[in-house]
This record gives C-alpha cells, structure tokens and sequence, in this order.
C-alpha cells in the first residue's frame, strides 16, 4: 500500500512566513511526528504532495526515502492529491494531511483492518468533537454509512450541530473510479476550490461503497492550524513523553513544569526536578538527579551525575559527578 500526505498548504492562519508542516513542537516538525507514525506500517512508498515554498520542506526531509508532487496552484485538497497521480503504484492507498501530528500508528492499523474486512470503495476516519468548530462535519444515512462530508464554511445552522468530524485520512480502494471523479470535481463551494471532501458525496450517490472509521480518541486528530493548536499539540507529546519515563522508572518531580522532547533517553531511578529542559539528542544515565532549572540540549550525562541550575549544550559528563549550580558547559566541553 502507498501513502499520500497532503502538505502543499501555506496554512496562512499560523501567520508565518514558512510552511505549516514545518512548525516544530518536541524537537521535530509537524510532518516528522506524522512520518513517525506512518514508518511501522511498512507502506510501499510515501508521496508527498508540496506547494508553498517546497523547497524548504524537500530540504527538511531530505534524508527521508520519499517521492514528492507539487501541487503548483493552490486549488483545493482533491487539486493536491491528483497532482500524486503518476507516482501511485499501489491498488489501494492511504490519503492524510501533513498537519496531523499527534495520530498513532496503532489508530491507523486499526482503520486499514477496519477498511480491508468492509471491502469499500472509499473509508474515511472520523471522531466526535465537543467542540466540531472548524473541521467538516460527517452526514450519515439512516443505516450508518456514510452520504456527505460538509466543510465548516458551507454548513447549515442545523449542520453545525453534528459533532462527528472529518479526521482528514482515507483510504482509497476503488482508483480507476476515484480518477474519474478527481477529474471531475467543481468549484461549488463558498471557497471556489476543488475539496477531497466532495467525493464522499459523489461515490455514496453514485452507488459506491463508502464506509466511516469512528476512532475513540480526538486528541490524536487534532489538525494544527493555530499557534494555539501548536502550543495545543507540543503539550500532549510532552504528556505523552512523561508517561513514557514512568513507565521506565524515571521520576518526574513536576511534569507540568518539565519538558523533555521525544528523542531524549533517561535511565531507570533518575529523578528529574522542576523547571527543566532536555532537548534534542540528550542521553542521560541512571540515578541522576537532573534540575531544578536545568536546560541540556544534545548532552550525555552519566549515571548517578547530580546537576542544578545550569546550561549543557552538546557537552558530556562524566558517571557521578556533581556539577555546580550557575554552571554552563558548552559544546565538546
């Protein structure tokens, strides 16, 4: 199976002057996160669909093995994945947005298993939001499938309601029918462009066979958009994190005070104190006490070293040593 990201957007509501799936929260950008969890699945190929400035983000995953489109236009979502047409290999594969940092791959492996046993032309992932603001909401037909996907900006006051929303994966089954529809798609939206969205509606009245995945859990989901749905998705990472040291025996004092990003390795019984900061490719051993007011960034800390209120960026130090407090250990110290 392939796989489609779709990350040409500029996605202007960041108000930055570089690509939204370029945004970093835990050390790496938006679009790694996501990679992350696509890697396990053991896809044929990855495409990635690039737009706004893509030569930037072709930089930034230049060490990755993937093929890239680009969508040269901005013309809407179902305009980006056709842009993906000629390097599709596979019968079936999967479509998801670049800004979706925060899915697991145990979530997708359900939704293929879930697509796979229905035998669908079309399945798409969906959860209910409290709050559905801002994605477009899922009408289903009396007997649970699915008939429509409506965008936020072209809903009803009635529509509005629904809180099952569109989660921005699919799985595409039935290609020769899905080119034919790309190719046909209009404008008749308020935004005048080409919306993925539309072909939920164009297979289910056309007697295709389209199917909804509702997953359990929304957090997993969330498609960054803001700077608060950034700061949103960095906290549930670092949460996410935490719970990963737990489990292998380190002590966080106070979690919400203390950031540590993804790539960072703790040894059993080290005890981390508030207000500290580990970064990038940070080991550290077991039975230290790390903090408080500790920033390391790509620092290796031995076993049972003692450090408080001090800087270590891309230094070492050595097992059972104490560091003084105000101390900052620079690069290759």
């Amino acid at each position: 199976m392939d796989c489609v990201i779709l990350a040409a957007g500029e996605g202007s509501r960041m108000n930055s002057s570089k690509p939204k799936v370029l945004h970093e929260i835990a050390g790496k950008p938006l679009i790694e996160h996501l990679l992350g969890s696509i890697d396990p699945l053991e896809l044929s190929r990855i495409i990635v669909v690039v737009g706004y400035k893509e030569k930037l983000i072709r930089n930034s995953l230049a060490q990755k093995d993937l093929k890239f489109s680009v969508q040269e236009d901005q013309k809407g979502t179902a305009h980006a994945l056709n842009q993906a047409k000629g390097k599709i290999k596979s019968s079936d594969f999967l479509v998801i947005f670049g800004d979706i940092p925060l899915v697991k791959t145990s979530s997708l492996e359900r939704f293929i298993e879930f697509s796979n046993k229905k035998k669908v032309d079309l399945s798409l992932l969906t959860v209910n939001r409290d709050d559905p603001s801002g994605y477009g909401r899922i009408k289903r037909s009396s007997d649970g499938s699915v008939e429509e996907i409506i965008e936020e900006q072209d809903t009803s006051e009635e529509e509005k309601k629904i809180t099952e929303i569109n989660a921005g994966i699919y799985l595409m089954a039935n290609i020769d029918y899905l080119w034919q529809e790309l190719d046909s798609i209009g404008s008749d939206n308020a935004q005048g462009e080409f919306y993925l969205t539309d072909l939920v509606k164009r297979f289910s009245r056309k007697g295709k066979r389209v199917a909804g995945f509702r997953a359990e859990s929304p957090e997993e989901f969330l498609g960054v958009n803001t700077r608060k749905d950034l700061a949103f998705a960095g906290k549930v990472l670092n949460r996410r994190k935490m719970n990963s040291l737990f489990d292998s025996g380190v002590t966080v004092i106070d979690p919400e005070s203390t950031i540590v990003e993804s790539e960072v390795s703790i040894g059993q019984d080290t005890i981390i104190e508030p207000f500290t900061i580990i970064k990038g490719e940070t080991s550290i051993g077991s039975n230290a006490r790390i903090g408080p007011h500790v920033e390391i960034v790509d620092g290796e800390i031995g076993e049972g070293v003692e450090l408080s209120h001090s800087v270590v960026k891309g230094a070492r130090v050595r097992d059972n040593r104490t560091i003084e407090p105000f101390s900052i250990l620079g690069p290759n110290s």
